[in-house]
């Protein structure tokens, strides 16, 4: 058994490894746990898009002062990737590009999620313009997109380049030991790991995503971890030798995900993303289905490029994202203050990687110092009640969740279906039948937003059934 290290980092994802570079530079002995090499099959970092979304992330029914704080919170990331970068090269790592410029795309009837966007671009002093969709260079949107904005400070990044610049990073560095195994359990003070090896520390950060909960006794349970659900995630990369896009064009949120988007790559093919679908048993082996696949397709061509429907497909990429119930992060000590978490960064793991890695490296050297940060592992989640959630725009999810991969309701017919899901939700939860019930167990399990297509989807089963 190894001497005890300062840190165990347990997780090889951007968080996991954004935390050992943060801790190695201020001096601290580190070792990570997890996979360097492989196909990480279902991390979230390597399927990720990558997109640095500032603002781009906001929609027009999220509260004010949340929205607020979320937005510091990745400004602050913002402004700290260009160091951070620099400080990845000059620990070996080689050089990472971050281009700027996104283009946010809004489809028919949906002008108005432009909105909270632009003002909060504005609001922090970043230059915003309102163009028709026509004036995206190297795109041919389709005819009936309601507008566009340009962000010309909204980066990206190749999460291959990043995670091989990280990983060389630390490996290369003198007081960093790297243990290419997968941990199988984790209490106060030791790692277990898949080979029978154990790792020894006087503080343990966990930052394996969706993986956390079955390597804590009773799920963290104990800890006062609360539940980390996770959003499953398909993408693909592209051939598209006709389309030489330069920047990020995405659509504003829809259907629960971060809206289609294409993500210029390095070696000259398209990402293009993205599906979010709640799972409640993460199987990091599940392939992509048939059907999330078609999505893709579909919505690409509908939304951003026709063209695109000729466009050949090079791969397919699978993702858990890691979120909680009021889908903010975890960082900071569990009850077990041997153990950190730095996890549920849901959709912005890559950007908040740095920021979250400064404020966990905080907290282990000057603890109590994310006592009152919103972000803090231990602060009150209490389960949202479907009234909340409904008043977050659920039905209206519902809605463009039903029609993706080329569904078609009139912008009338669009508003009375989403009044009607509103009230059968509530209806269906409150009865004591048999659908009522299932139901209510389902939304026992995830009380999120994202659980309203699997509630659609048993309310179904349960009619077939009876």
């Amino acid at each position: 058994m190894r001497e005890p290290v300062n840190v165990a980092v347990v997780g090889s994802g951007v968080v996991g490894l954004a935390v050992a570079v943060e801790l190695l530079h201020r001096g601290l002995d580190v070792t990570v746990v997890g996979p360097r090499t492989g196909t990480h099959r279902g991390q979230g970092t390597r399927a990720a898009g990558a997109m640095l979304s500032t603002f781009s992330e906001l929609e027009p029914h999220h509260d004010a002062q949340r929205a607020g704080m979320v937005t510091a919170e990745r400004l602050a990331a913002h402004n700290a990737y260009p160091a951070w970068l620099e400080r990845i090269e000059a620990m070996g790592g080689g050089t990472v590009q971050a281009p700027s410029g996104t283009w946010v795309l809004a489809p028919a009837g949906r002008r108005s999620c432009l909105d909270p966007i632009a003002a909060a671009a504005r609001a922090a002093g970043h230059s915003v313009e309102e163009h028709d969709a026509s004036s995206i260079p190297a795109l041919r949107a389709p005819a009936s997109s309601a507008g566009a904005l340009w962000l010309p400070t909204e980066a990206r990044v190749d999460s291959a380049a990043l995670m091989e610049a990280l990983s060389r990073a630390v490996e290369q560095h003198p007081r960093a030991t790297w243990v290419s195994q997968s941990a199988t359990a984790v209490s106060a003070g030791t790692v277990a790991c898949t080979e029978g090896e154990a790792v020894r520390a006087r503080e343990v950060v966990l930052a394996a995503g969706c993986g956390i909960p079955a390597l804590l006794p009773e799920h963290g349970r104990p800890l006062g971890m609360p539940p980390i659900l996770a959003g499953r995630g398909v993408s693909a990369r592209l051939n598209a030798p006709a389309m030489e896009l330069e920047h990020v064009v995405r659509t504003p949120n829809a259907a629960f995900a971060c809206g289609t988007h294409l993500v210029p790559r390095t070696d000259g093919t398209l990402y293009l993303g993205g599906t979010n679908r709640l799972t409640l048993d993460a199987d990091h082996d599940q392939p992509p289905g048939l059907d999330e696949v078609a999505v893709l397709a579909t919505d690409s061509a509908a939304l951003l490029d026709p063209r695109l429907k000729a466009a050949t497909l090079k791969d397919t990429r699978t993702g858990l994202r890691p979120y909680t119930l009021d889908h903010l992060p975890l960082i900071g000590r569990t009850g077990e203050p041997s153990i950190l978490l730095a996890t549920a960064t849901y959709r912005c793991g890559v950007l908040l990687a740095p920021r979250l890695a400064e404020l966990v490296a905080d907290e282990i050297t000057e603890p109590g110092s994310l006592d009152t940060h919103p972000y803090r592992a231990q602060r009150p989640m209490p389960a949202p009640h479907i009234d909340d959630v409904l008043a977050q725009g659920a039905a209206q999810g519902m809605l463009e969740h039903l029609l993706q991969a080329g569904g078609h309701l009139s912008l009338s017919q669009q508003a009375e279906f989403a009044a009607f899901t509103t009230l059968a939700l509530r209806a269906l939860l409150g009865e004591d039948s048999k659908a009522g019930v299932a139901m209510r167990r389902l939304w026992e399990r995830a009380p999120v937003i994202e659980a309203v297509p699997s509630l659609f989807a048993l309310a179904r089963r349960m009619e077939v059934l009876r």
